[in-house]
């Protein structure tokens, strides 16, 4: 064969191959993009709290459970607001009255997972089994997250309400908490669990 005609039997099998290669590749890419959950909103913010941004369970830089990242500075500001057993109990009382305050049920979350983390330590979480399950479908974004805003907010409801008993509730708090199942409401719903849960943990005498 002449030199011409090998050199275009080469380029037409290397042309081949790199075509090949762009195919396996746009395969991938697409497999991932359709299993990779999606961490942000449809309009592409977190759900930011105290107006910090890239803060929020979802974000990236949240690392919960760091001495650095947004989840820091958040717990910090967190701490600072609710230091004092009147802004506690504040807090509380608006969350089983479904008061709509705080507005941002973002920060209840916040408030929430402090509170679980301290719980680990002092056997408030309700022990095995108890609310250290919850912050850890909080701190993999996962289950109150991802999905549509009501489902999150029931699976969310549900998982609060199955662990209430081991905080050792008066049997008025425990009949409250069970109605939230059946509560059409689900940010009432999700707001009164809050409030009963951090009530029965101790949170107004102890603290974040």
């Amino acid at each position: 064969l002449c030199f011409q005609t090998v050199f275009w039997i080469m380029m037409t099998r290397n042309l081949a191959f790199l075509l090949l290669l762009v195919c396996n590749y746009l395969q991938i890419s697409f497999a991932f993009s359709r299993s990779t959950p999606l961490m942000m909103s449809d309009s592409g913010d977190y759900k930011t709290v105290y107006g910090i941004p890239e803060s929020g369970w979802t974000s990236p830089k949240w690392n919960w459970g760091y001495a650095s990242g947004t989840g820091h500075d958040c717990a910090s500001i967190c701490r600072q607001v609710y230091s004092a057993e009147q802004s506690r109990e504040v807090l509380v009382n608006d969350l089983i009255a479904a008061s709509g305050q705080p507005e941002n049920f973002e920060e209840v979350k916040l408030v929430l997972g402090l509170a679980f983390q301290n719980g680990r330590w002092d056997g408030s979480d309700g022990g095995q089994g108890g609310y250290g399950v919850i912050l850890a479908h909080l701190a993999e974004a996962k289950r109150y997250e991802v999905g549509p805003e009501e489902q999150c907010s029931k699976n969310f409801v549900q998982d609060m309400q199955a662990r209430y008993q081991f905080l050792g509730p008066s049997p008025e708090d425990q009949a409250l908490m069970d109605e939230q199942l059946d509560e059409p409401n689900v940010d009432a719903a999700r707001r009164r669990c809050s409030g009963l849960v951090l009530k029965s943990m101790g949170f107004l005498e102890n603290g974040l």
